[in-house]
């Protein structure tokens, strides 16, 4: 993307200087009014963006939890009534007879 006519630039007529991209013809004519790029005040730039979009996040995030505290109401808690259960009489088991096994002849 050339800095001066924001057109793509193909590699052919590339040219890279004061960290941007021109067209050849677009750097001749109006390149000197382009600054060099400061990479401390870029880096800062980026930091900076970064910090508020975290500190959008967590704006939403807070508001997000005051809502939902002022939504939900907390339930009482009511004591748990223990019921006894009638216990099981267990009847006697029957005992199945055991089945007998065949014998195999080993060879």
């Amino acid at each position: 993307m050339c800095a001066v006519c924001k057109q793509g630039v193909p590699k052919e007529t590339m040219t890279y200087q004061k960290g941007r991209v021109f067209h050849i013809q677009c750097f001749e004519s109006q390149g000197s009014t382009f600054p060099v790029i400061d990479s401390e005040l870029a880096q800062m730039s980026a930091r900076t963006r970064i910090e508020l979009v975290q500190m959008k996040n967590l704006k939403v995030r807070s508001d997000a939890e005051e809502i939902t505290k002022k939504v939900t109401k907390p339930k009482k808690k009511t004591a748990k009534k223990s019921k006894s259960k009638p216990k099981k009489t267990s009847k006697p088991k029957k005992s199945k007879a055991k089945k007998s096994k065949k014998k195999t002849k080993r060879r």
